[in-house]
């Protein structure tokens, strides 16, 4: 009976011990908890560097037509923007500004596209016809900073008066289909206030009012060019309030890094599943 008995005692303390420094062996933490960490600061870095790309190009635009105003000393129910950019001197100062509000509002314009695909994916409710108008928007917008910079790049007289009215054409015309475009998207968005979606409607309202007003009487509502142009690049500004109720920033940062989606969380995931399997290979 002691000898039969003997062994079991034996058996059951070594798997007792085995339990117990498997236990010990395993971390108390997750082996990739360092690099989650670095990963979270890069993305507050990040998604800081988002919410502020909207208000840097708004105050570019916006700053670049106060600058026009305070350099020449006009009124500017006097003198179109047109105007004014080509008596600037130097005229590289305001160029600098205006190239770099409408590259970065290439960028929002972008950011906002990318923004609206991810909701209705996530909402399932994506359809060609909400693709397309997604899309056509973005396009838009692009194309008619694209003018503006044009406008700016030509002056008004002379052999380039053509290209400076394409450019005015372009931005006033495609900037007002990007408005109305994107205020329909919005209003299909649920996730967002009543408040923030009636601003994103009045803003853009205002602005194609302002654009009908200069275009039926250019000689005498100079100052409507103005606010159009003013509040059209306001209403991108205030993009960041829509990236801070609903922000993307896995989506966009795996955009603006030419990565696929998910692509370092499923290497990540697959190299932990990995080293478990080969864990359990060895306890066995």
């Amino acid at each position: 009976m002691g000898k039969a008995g003997g062994p079991p005692k034996r058996t059951s303390t070594v798997s007792t011990r085995s339990s117990y420094t498997t236990t010990r062996k395993d971390p108390l933490l997750p082996t990739h908890n360092a690099e989650t960490k670095q990963g979270g600061k890069c993305g507050a870095c990040g998604r800081l560097i988002l919410l502020l790309l909207p208000i840097l190009g708004c105050s570019l635009i916006i700053g670049s037509l106060m600058l026009l105003v305070h350099h020449n000393e006009v009124a500017i129910t006097d003198v179109t923007i047109s105007r004014c950019i080509a008596d600037y001197d130097p005229k590289i100062e305001v160029l600098v500004m205006i190239i770099s509000g409408g590259s970065i509002m290439f960028v929002v314009t972008k950011m906002r596209s990318i923004q609206i695909s991810v909701y209705h994916r996530r909402q399932k409710s994506e359809s060609k016809c909400m693709s397309a108008l997604n899309m056509i928007a973005a396009i838009c917008n692009c194309i008619a900073y694209a003018g503006f910079i044009t406008l700016a790049l030509y002056d008004v007289d002379g052999k380039s008066e053509a290209m400076h009215m394409i450019g005015a054409y372009l931005y006033f015309s495609l900037s007002g289909i990007y408005r109305l475009l994107h205020s329909f998207l919005l209003w299909k968005q649920v996730q967002y206030p009543l408040l923030c979606k009636i601003l994103f409607t009045i803003v853009p309202l205002a602005t194609i009012t302002c654009t009908i007003i200069f275009c039926i009487d250019t000689q005498a509502n100079y100052a409507f060019e103005w606010f159009s142009v003013a509040m059209a690049a306001l209403n991108c500004g205030l993009f960041s309030i829509l990236f801070m109720v609903d922000n993307v920033d896995d989506e966009l940062r795996d955009f603006f890094c030419c990565r696929r989606a998910g692509g370092r969380r499923g290497s990540t995931s697959s190299t932990t599943t990995r080293s478990s399997m080969t864990k359990q290979a060895r306890l066995t």
